[in-house]
């Protein structure tokens, strides 16, 4: 198969809406189960056996079996066994981690900015953006763990909670680690910061198959931008900086945040009808 990962992606997406309910369900499991526990696995060969049994459930389908009957009752071994013959790809690994580590220290970046302070601790900043990528990598490995051996709704509650717990040490991290590395931002290099970080952010959506997962992301960093502008401009400063001013903002920057979290509840809803 000569296409390109995202390609075999996109296709993969493609068929998966001509799977019926039941079969839509199991596959899906299965995806999600060898995508998480095949991380330091070859992608392109994971995404490859992935549309070759989606294929091969299709053509099952067409003559009335079900994936089940295909695979078996106990998909976490054909999972476990498909895994094994994956060959191990450290660069593509390590490749995903900066790319991932680069993101989240993007989004991280703009909330920082809106903010009067001068100095921004960089030690801090690449601390936490380390700890959130790592968060992530042993989230998605909780939760293929998780994915065999629970109940669905179980399993949420187990993830929430271990999520949770993840992001407090997040928080306290950003708000309570002051490592003294810092750098002092002037108005003009805070604009170009946050400018830069949008085009780079942009140019990532543009460029992912999965923008449905980006989208909720897009109102608070566009508001946050924004406010970290605005406040960087003399004529706005001196009107923000005053208590209705902050007040103003920080209904801005909440009313972002709740564009987030209602999108984000839209495609939960989305999804969740799709299955």
């Amino acid at each position: 198969m000569n296409m390109k990962t995202n390609k075999i992606i996109e296709r993969n997406a493609e068929l998966q809406e001509h799977l019926t309910k039941e079969n839509k369900k199991y596959y899906g499991n299965l995806l999600v189960y060898i995508r998480v526990m095949s991380l330091i696995r070859d992608e392109k060969k994971s995404e490859e056996m992935l549309l070759e049994i989606l294929e091969d459930i299709l053509e099952g389908q067409a003559h009335g079996q079900s994936a089940e009957y295909y695979l078996g009752k106990n998909p976490k071994q054909v999972a476990d066994n498909i895994i094994k013959e994956l060959p191990i790809n450290v660069i593509d690994t390590i490749k995903i981690i900066i790319s991932s580590l680069g993101i989240l220290c993007l989004l991280k970046l703009i909330p920082i900015l809106v903010s009067f302070e001068e100095y921004i601790d960089i030690g801090n900043f690449l601390i936490s953006g380390v700890y959130l990528v790592f968060l992530v990598i042993a989230l998605l490995l909780f939760m293929g763990y998780c994915l065999y051996r629970y109940e669905s709704k179980i399993m949420n509650i187990i993830l929430s909670l271990f999520f949770g717990v993840g992001l407090v040490v997040f928080f306290l991290l950003s708000f309570q680690l002051n490592t003294g590395l810092q750098v002092r931002l002037s108005n003009n290099l805070g604009i170009f910061l946050i400018l830069l970080a949008l085009l780079i952010i942009f140019y990532l959506f543009n460029k992912t198959n999965e923008k449905q997962m980006w989208i909720p992301l897009i109102p608070p960093i566009v508001i946050y931008a924004i406010a970290g502008i605005i406040i960087r401009i003399n004529f706005f400063r001196t009107i923000i900086n005053t208590s209705d001013g902050r007040i103003g903002l920080a209904i801005v920057l909440i009313i972002g945040l709740l564009l987030q979290y209602l999108l984000m509840w839209f495609i939960y809803r989305k999804l969740n009808k799709n299955d």
